[in-house]
């Protein structure tokens, strides 16, 4: 069996391929552009990929693939009803991520509420020595205890982010599509209106596009932190710019981007040098741990996948 990975890069070249060696033979492509992706696939029985785009010209140009392992959890770069059309099976790998992001998260969240760039800056750059006070007070920071934290879609990552904002003694709300008993779910306005901190989890979908555009940012406290780490089209990031700008929102933090990278005209690259804007380069899933975790997982579809399971199938 021939197995392609095609962009090893945004999987991390740390991470070693060679459990996926047990299955027959592996060809390793750091980055795939469109260009190149036919060729590379032509006679590729399995995929592994993490952003590379399938559609159904990609589906058709491979004709002896048999299987799709996205190395990842979010699948939306793949076009389902092509692989369904070609008999094509698609496996994803949800909840290897969910420490990594929570984790990420929370710094982001910390770190803009506390300014520390703002404060490690002022110690680097020899203000601090040289201003004679033992402390520096401004900018004010907050206690998080008794604050309310808004959380916008609640999987896995989700749960685990209320988790930790609860043990910061935290209020938390929870937008979720399908509200459960055990949270306290609220319809979408009412967490813009009542939470400090926001953070984004859900899926991209239809339903969640721009989700978050300038009527629910005008919602938002003129104090309040938006994080997002679950797809940059989630927002409508031109809005979100603007919401910065203008003071409507106190501060923004986002690991994600509706193009990656982030290109030269983005609404981002206007607020990026910000004291009370942090971007990241979409890098909240890849703890090592994770991304190690994850090829595990893809190991077992495969594995499930030639024994006739359907061990995280989305097709």
């Amino acid at each position: 069996m021939k197995i392609v990975i095609l962009d090893k890069k945004s999987m991390g070249e740390d991470i070693s391929e060679s459990p996926l060696r047990s299955f027959g033979e592996v060809v390793v492509y750091g980055a795939t552009e469109p260009q190149q992706l036919h060729a590379r696939i032509a006679d590729a029985e399995v995929i592994v990929l993490n952003k590379v785009k399938l559609n159904a010209d990609a589906f058709a140009a491979a004709k002896k693939l048999r299987l799709v392992c996205e190395f990842a959890t979010g699948f939306d770069n793949i076009d389902l009803a092509a692989a369904r059309a070609n008999g094509v099976a698609v496996t994803n790998v949800p909840g290897y991520s969910t420490e990594s992001v929570a984790l990420h998260t929370m710094a982001t969240v910390l770190s803009l509420v506390t300014h520390l760039r703002t404060y490690n800056e002022y110690v680097k750059n020899g203000s601090y020595t040289a201003s004679g006070v033992p402390n520096l007070l401004a900018p004010v920071y907050h206690e998080l205890a008794g604050k309310t934290f808004g959380i916008i879609g609640c999987g896995n990552i989700g749960r685990r982010v209320a988790e930790i904002a609860k043990a910061f003694g935290m209020r938390v709300l929870v937008n979720k599509r399908t509200p459960v008993e055990d949270l306290n779910c609220v319809d979408i306005d009412t967490l813009c209106r009542e939470s400090d901190v926001i953070t984004v989890h859900c899926p991209l979908n239809e339903g969640t596009r721009h989700l978050i555009h300038k009527d629910r940012l005008a919602l938002m406290k003129p104090t309040a932190v938006l994080y997002n780490a679950a797809r940059g089209a989630v927002l409508n990031e031109a809005d979100v710019a603007e919401a910065v700008l203008s003071g409507q929102i106190g501060a923004f933090g986002s690991d994600v981007y509706s193009v990656e990278p982030m290109p030269k005209d983005h609404p981002f690259q206007r607020i990026k040098d910000l004291e009370n804007v942090l971007l990241t380069p979409h890098a909240a899933w890849a703890a090592v741990e994770a991304r190690e975790r994850c090829l595990s997982i893809i190991c077992g579809n495969i594995e499930s996948f030639l024994a006739g399971g359907r061990n995280n199938r989305v097709d």
